[in-house]
């Protein structure tokens, strides 16, 4: 099996149609398992999200741009060639992706950085998570020939930008390579207490750590909703990612702690994560048969 689907038509249709009370566990359990056969290891994540630059030209309600502001701020290259150095020993890279809270398609680095990438870490799939207003047809070209595996793209506007629509009727690749996708039906992360969402996400236990983490522009591994920087893993321009920060005790127990559960971080609590903590017996059944909760 290949990791990650990010890009499968079943796979986006199953994220948009199974029910939000079993959907977070049964992704969760459906990863570890993919991890278990394609790595050999469950214990690693499947999905990087790198914050190139901090800015986005949006301010959508829903995300923490709206009311702050991380500033326009941008990731030394440097640092990116140190993080895919250390990807690099990992053979199996899983998904790559230039954003955190900012629109990764205003860095005018972008396909530079896109084509390191792909040098360091070959088997990686890079996936351009992107609100479409600032890709066409030429950027969209220049990335997949640096490498690119695919776009992700988001409406956050009243209409489809000209940019993708032009894109998806004129390039031929472009049903391949490219998904969209609204909010419309979609349950949203409060970002660590930032924002409320109409449909909040709840989940009985906390899967994502295991499976995606972001590093922010100066080097911080942190959770992908943790907007404020509350909580650092810690920074990869002094440690290696995988070797010191992600097989590290401390972290590896946290994630354990999540995955049966336990809500312990501050941000943790005040996060959408945090809110309902009860389970089904089916599913506590199998999430305890894959991860058996700590002692405490």
């Amino acid at each position: 099996m290949k990791l990650p689907y990010i890009l499968q038509s079943f796979y986006r249709f199953a994220a948009d149609h199974t029910p939000e009370t079993v959907k977070p566990t049964l992704r969760g359990l459906y990863n570890m398992g993919n991890k278990a056969a394609t790595y050999g290891r469950t214990d690693i994540f499947i999905a990087l999200d790198l914050e190139i630059n901090s800015r986005c030209n949006l301010k959508c309600s829903y995300c923490p741009i709206s009311t702050e502001s991380r500033g326009d701020e941008f990731m030394e290259e440097a640092l990116f060639l140190k993080i895919m150095e250390d990807l690099s020993s990992f053979p199996n890279a899983g998904r790559i992706s230039p954003h955190f809270y900012g629109e990764p398609t205003i860095d005018t680095r972008l396909v530079h950085l896109m084509r390191l990438a792909r040098k360091m870490v070959p088997k990686a799939e890079l996936i351009i998570h992107t609100n479409g207003t600032h890709l066409d047809r030429a950027l969209y070209r220049d990335l997949l020939s640096a490498g690119v595996t695919g776009f992700l793209v988001t409406r956050h506007t009243p209409k489809w930008p000209k940019g993708i629509l032009d894109i998806m009727t004129n390039e031929p690749n472009a049903a391949k390579t490219m998904k969209v996708r609204d909010l419309e039906r979609a349950t949203l992360f409060n970002r660590g207490g930032t924002v409320k969402p109409k449909r909040p996400r709840t989940l009985r236990s906390c899967f994502y750590l295991s499976d995606e983490i972001a590093i922010t522009h100066n080097g911080e591994v942190v959770c992908t909703n943790d907007f404020h920087i509350t909580e650092s893993f810690g920074n990869v321009r002094n440690s290696h990612l995988l070797n010191d920060i992600w097989w590290g005790e401390e972290f590896s127990n946290l994630r354990k702690e999540l995955r049966s559960g336990q809500f312990r971080l501050p941000v943790c609590k005040v996060c959408s994560a945090g809110v309902k903590k009860t389970s089904t017996p089916e599913l506590v059944q199998i999430r305890d048969h894959i991860n058996p909760p700590l002692p405490i």
